[in-house]
């Protein structure tokens, strides 16, 4: 989760599991008439019961193969006035239990943002899920109002002013705003319970996802199975629509502090311990020094840029790599690069880090525009004290986000938190474990944004909870490595390149570039065993040094049987 703009490589890049920012991703010139102040005093009308919904009805998906499914719910627009209210869509995925003899559920996923897509996330890291999950569940993905497949916002062309984008915000998707906050998508995911058939709900969220699942918790507790809460927010952060206090780290209210420095600190430490970081050993002279001299480096090596890389992009890309430790490697080869006078790998970092590699161009992809619209629903002041300047212009929220507060569950909730995490601070995570009252907190002392996925402890605790429902320690602590847990050891284990885990992104380049499966698998495999990290780095971001293309020449792929 990532307060900041979104234009190109500045630092509103969302990573891997990441959440993304809650800022507006275009330009601040003038705004627009403001709206009415949002009436505190006036109490909410409770929502006293959702309407029946019916069994999804599965389809294929157009964009995966089988066994993929696809489908959407029909949900209303308004809770509140559920019986007359106009409804929106909810677009679903699923991968079956891949063994249906152990079959437990639905595993529902959220990738935060607010604003991420559910599908996306589920579609790419469903083969990075471990089998005691694959087997156990069926992963279930959504794209939340406003969001993606769902009924979306729609805000125009972002690369104009703010009150032009502002203006077709409000002319396209006036009637939807208001009611795309954290609440209702907490309802719309109790009909999505309700619509897979589950009698209790089992749930994976990362960073604002984490805020979705606590306050699903408040509104529904009998239907709690077991929640995962992995880079918690602020459970205070609703704070502010009560009195204008918990403001986080901004004069606007946030979903809770961050500390950027703090993560890169522990990047440049842990590079300098280690012979493998190729930004090292003085690596805080070597980002110092760039922030002068990149303009003069070439990006002769990647074709998809023809301009000097700038010392703001620099930091857009450094502060975006800090989200996840699988980018440190790639992050340490491309400052090293540039240092020497190829900007090449920087240019390809950054235009990953915006578009993947090969660029996908989403038409689905509305990220910046529905991350700005929850986050004005969320918090709903427009003028006076509790002015939220993004959101001057922008029609009430019709319900804004709460305060998270004691619950009463099955099992207790688990709520992940991670040291050096950028966005989400680990503190935080016992601060929601408290708020929640039935929860448990976990600390992994490692960095990036989120912990699932990065630590084998971390995993251990998440397929034990999810899958026997066992409850760990409140307060249990995970190594940053789960053996020697010394300076050298840490920075062992982020920067040695995880092949395993590359071998799988490599053959999806290769195809994407044309090649056919066998010859991809081919590729990547020689890859793997031959190259220097450098070079899988140059493979994966599309790079054409001349020692990455004289090795795929030597490979010989091409006829593969």
């Amino acid at each position: 989760m990532q307060r900041v703009n979104s234009r190109r490589w500045g630092l509103g890049a969302c990573v891997v599991l990441s959440a993304c920012a809650s800022g507006p991703g275009v330009s601040v010139e003038s705004r627009s008439q403001a709206a009415p102040t949002f009436r505190r005093g006036a109490e909410l009308v409770p929502v006293e019961a959702l309407p029946d919904i019916d069994p999804i009805e599965w389809e294929g998906c157009a964009a995966q193969d089988a066994p993929w499914e696809c489908a959407t719910i029909e949900v209303p627009l308004d809770y509140r006035a559920a019986a007359d209210s106009e409804t929106i869509s909810i677009a679903v995925t699923r991968l079956p239990a891949a063994a249906p003899s152990q079959r437990i559920g639905s595993l529902v996923l959220n990738p935060g943002g607010p604003g991420g897509s559910g599908l996306d996330l589920t579609w790419s890291y469903a083969s990075l899920f471990p089998s005691a999950l694959t087997d156990s569940f069926d992963l279930v993905g959504f794209d939340p109002r406003g969001v993606g497949r769902s009924t979306a916002v729609d805000c125009g062309d972002l690369d104009r002013s703010y009150t032009v984008v502002e203006r077709d915000c409000i002319e396209n998707s006036g009637d939807l705003l208001p009611y795309v906050g954290t609440a209702n998508a907490a309802r719309d995911m109790e009909q999505l319970r309700k619509a897979l058939g589950d009698e209790e709900l089992t749930y994976l969220g990362f960073s604002y996802g984490t805020a979705l699942g606590a306050v699903y918790a408040d509104l529904f507790p009998d239907s709690v199975r077991a929640l995962v809460l992995d880079g918690s927010v602020d459970p205070a952060a609703g704070q502010y629509n009560v009195d204008g206090t918990s403001t986080g780290s901004f004069s606007d209210p946030f979903y809770g502090v961050q500390d950027f420095e703090g993560t890169l600190d522990v990047f440049l430490d842990l590079c300098d311990a280690s012979r493998d970081c190729k930004a090292g050993p003085r690596s805080r002279t070597l980002l110092d020094d760039l922030q002068f001299d990149v303009e003069r480096a070439d990006t002769d090596y990647f074709d998809q840029w023809d301009e000097a890389v700038t010392d703001q992009q620099v930091s857009g890309i450094v502060a975006s790599a800090m989200y996840n430790t699988d980018l440190w490697v790639p992050l340490a080869v491309a400052l090293a690069d540039a240092a020497n006078g190829d900007a090449s790998t920087l240019a390809a970092l950054g235009s990953f880090l915006e578009a993947g590699y090969p660029r996908a161009e989403d038409t689905y992809d509305n990220l910046t525009e529905a991350n700005l619209a929850i986050y004005c629903a969320d918090f709903a002041g427009r003028t006076g004290r509790f002015a939220v300047d993004s959101c001057r212009g922008w029609p009430e929220s019709a319900e804004p986000l709460p305060i998270i507060t004691a619950v009463d569950v099955a099992n207790p909730i688990v709520v992940i938190g991670t040291d050096g995490d950028p966005a989400t601070p680990g503190f935080l995570a016992p601060m929601m474990a408290d708020a929640l009252g039935d929860a448990v907190s976990v600390r992994w002392e490692g960095a990036g944004h989120t912990a699932f996925l990065h630590s084998d402890c971390v995993d251990r605790i998440v397929i034990d909870y999810l899958v026997e429902l066992q409850v760990p320690e409140t307060h249990t602590q995970c190594g940053f490595t789960d053996d020697v847990n010394t300076t050298v050891a840490r920075a062992s284990a982020v920067f040695s390149l995880d092949r395993d885990r590359f071998l799988i992104r490599l053959q999806d380049v290769f195809e994407a570039e044309g090649s056919p499966p066998d010859v991809a698998r081919c590729l990547a495999q020689g890859i793997i065993d031959q190259g220097s990290d450098s070079v899988v780095v140059y493979a994966r971001l599309g790079v054409q040094t001349p020692d990455y293309l004289e090795l795929r020449q030597r490979l010989s792929c091409t006829g593969v049987p």
